[in-house]
C-alpha cells in the first residue's frame, strides 16, 4: 500500500482529525491525552521506507534554567524503553517522543503502522507528569523512580 495513503487511513481508522501538511510527506493531528495536549506528526520517508512518528507535548514551558534538568529526566526516561526515544532540540527546546518503522511499501498498512503510533502517545503520555514535574524544580531521579516504580506496582496487581 502506498504509505501516505496507510497513514492516511490509520488516522482515519482511530478517528483522529489529520490532516496533510501541503508539499510535504506528512500528516499532522491535534490529539488531547489525559496528561495534557499533544501534537503528532507523521513524516514519510518512502525512498528509505521508513515512517516516522514524533508526539511533541504541547504547552511545556521549557526554560534554559531547567534543560539539564530535563536531559537528565528524558535520558532516565529512554533508558530500557523498548522501543522509541525522547528527543530534545537544544536550540529551541523542541521536545518529542519519536517512533519509526521500516519496512518495504509492499508491506506497509495502518495495522502494521498502529502499534507504532500508539505506543509513542501512550510513552508520551505516562512520562508528561515528571516532565511537568522536573520544569517545575523537581529532581529528575526522584521522579523517574516514582513514576516507574509506580508503573511497575500497577502492572503486578
Amino acid at each position: 500500500m502506498d504509505p501516505m495513503k496507510a497513514v492516511a487511513a490509520l488516522f482515519a481508522d482511530l478517528n483522529w482529525p489529520a490532516r496533510n501538511i501541503p508539499e510535504y510527506p506528512v500528516y499532522s493531528c491535534a490529539l488531547a491525552v489525559p496528561n495534557g495536549p499533544l501534537e503528532i506528526f507523521c513524516h514519510v520517508h518512502a525512498e528509505r521506507e521508513r515512517v516516522l512518528f514524533y508526539v511533541r507535548p504541547q504547552e511545556l514551558d521549557i526554560v534554559h534554567a531547567r534543560l539539564a534538568m530535563l536531559m537528565e529526566f528524558l535520558t532516565r526516561a529512554n533508558y530500557g524503553l523498548p522501543l522509541g526515544n525522547f528527543e530534545l532540540d537544544l536550540a529551541d527546546h523542541e521536545l518529542n517522543f519519536k517512533n519509526s518503522v521500516q519496512l518495504p511499501e509492499r508491506c506497509v498498512a495502518p495495522d502494521i503502522l498502529k502499534p507504532y503510533l500508539l505506543q509513542a502517545v501512550e510513552t508520551c503520555n505516562f512520562y508528561l507528569p515528571g516532565i511537568r514535574e522536573v520544569l517545575a524544580g523537581a529532581v529528575p531521579a526522584e521522579v523517574i523512580g516514582r513514576l516507574e516504580q509506580g508503573a511497575a506496582s500497577t502492572r503486578s496487581e
